[in-house]
């Protein structure tokens, strides 16, 4: 199966969330591939949800660590709603340019 490119969003200072609904007639395999980098490494947090629930939770970033990043599959009906969360308490990641990520969602594993 050929994997369709939903979305893929390189955004910068990016503590925000990403929605994604499946389509009608696009139910089954799905992955969310996030990439994060933050200077200097703080209390930055991902989460992914589906319908509202967590399906996944990043590991907190170690102040060895100046990047991350994962990929999730998962199996998704008509009408799911995917939400991929990346906040932080800190407020050094508040600050224009210290956060970047890349978000990408696509079928497929």
């Amino acid at each position: 199966m050929a994997q369709n490119l939903l979305i893929n969003r390189p955004l910068i200072s990016t503590l925000d969330t990403w929605n994604y609904t499946i389509p009608t007639g696009g139910a089954g395999a799905y992955s969310v591939h996030v990439e994060l980098t933050e200077v200097p490494p703080t209390g930055l947090t991902a989460i992914i949800k589906k319908n509202g629930s967590t399906i996944f939770t990043a590991p907190t970033i170690t102040p060895t660590q100046i990047a991350q990043q994962f990929k999730v599959g998962f199996l998704a009906a008509d009408a799911d709603a995917i939400s991929v969360v990346i906040a932080s308490s800190t407020a050094i990641d508040l600050v224009a340019n210290n956060v970047k990520a890349t978000v990408t969602i696509q079928q497929g594993f």
